[in-house]
C-alpha cells in the first residue's frame, strides 16, 4: 500500500510539473529541466530527487544522530539503485527503438532489386571510381 501511495504521489507531482512546463513553453518562457515532459521520466525524476534532496538531507540528519544512519539511509540507497537501474533500462529501450526506426528508414530507401554499384579506389590518388568511369577512361 505504501509503494502504491508513493507511486501515485509521484505520478501526480510529475503531472503537475508537466502542466507547468507546458504552460511555460506556450508563453515562450524558459522551462526547468526537471519539469520538461520531453526530458523527464518517473525513474529519472526519482533518481534526481533521491540524489539531490533525500540523501543530503538524511546524511545531515544522520550526522547528528548516528544511531539512525543505517535505518534511514539504507532504504534510500536501495531506492536509488532501483530507480537508477530502471532509468538505465528505459534509456536502453529508447535507444533500441531509435535504432530500429533508423534501420526501417534505411531499408525503405534501398531497392532490393537494384544491384549496388561496385567501385574501385586508386591506390595512388585515393580516387573513388565506378565501373562506368573506368570504362570511359580506357
Amino acid at each position: 500500500a505504501v509503494v502504491s501511495t508513493q507511486s501515485t504521489g509521484v505520478e501526480c507531482l510529475l503531472q503537475e510539473f508537466f502542466m507547468q512546463s507546458d504552460a511555460e513553453k506556450l508563453e515562450g518562457l524558459p522551462v526547468a529541466p526537471f519539469m520538461d515532459r520531453e526530458k523527464v521520466t518517473k525513474p529519472s525524476a526519482q533518481v534526481g530527487f533521491i540524489k539531490f534532496v533525500l540523501i543530503p538531507l538524511y546524511e545531515a540528519l544522520a550526522s547528528m544522530f548516528d544511531e539512525i544512519r543505517e535505518p534511514i539511509l539504507a532504504p534510500v540507497v536501495r531506492a536509488l539503485e532501483y530507480y537508477s537501474d530502471m532509468n538505465q533500462k528505459m534509456e536502453q529501450d529508447k535507444e533500441a527503438v531509435k535504432l530500429k526506426q533508423v534501420g526501417r528508414r534505411i531499408s525503405s530507401t534501398v531497392d532490393p532489386k537494384v544491384e549496388p554499384k561496385r567501385v574501385s579506389v586508386s591506390r595512388k590518388t585515393s580516387e573513388v571510381r565506378s565501373p562506368d568511369d573506368l570504362s570511359s577512361s580506357s
